[in-house]
């Protein structure tokens, strides 16, 4: 695959993670950590009640889906409808965040 191809490939995979994640009615927030006044760690927290998945822009494509996939891995996923990939993904999670 070209660099070209991977990196449509896992803007793809992206957007089917934020699709799921609206489903439960999760939010994603991509942001830089580096701009925080203080320390925060990429994955799933709650305010206010609320789910949230934070995520650091500055990583990489392929590790902020990964970092997706693990707070996803904590809600019930069986009654909805989502991309086989995630659910393969979910359950083996030892496969590469672009294989399949």
């Amino acid at each position: 695959m070209t660099q070209t191809h991977l990196d449509a490939l896992a803007h793809a995979r992206l957007q089917d993670l934020k699709d799921t994640a609206q489903k439960l009615s999760v939010e994603i927030e991509f942001t830089r950590f580096e701009e925080s006044d203080f320390a925060i760690q990429s994955g799933l927290c709650k305010v206010r009640g609320q789910s949230l998945i934070l995520v650091d822009r500055a990583l990489p494509v392929t590790r902020q889906i990964e970092i997706i996939l693990n707070a996803l891995r904590q809600f019930d996923l069986d009654h909805l409808y989502i991309a086989s990939w995630i659910r393969e993904r979910l359950d083996n999670p030892e496969t590469t965040p672009l294989a399949s």
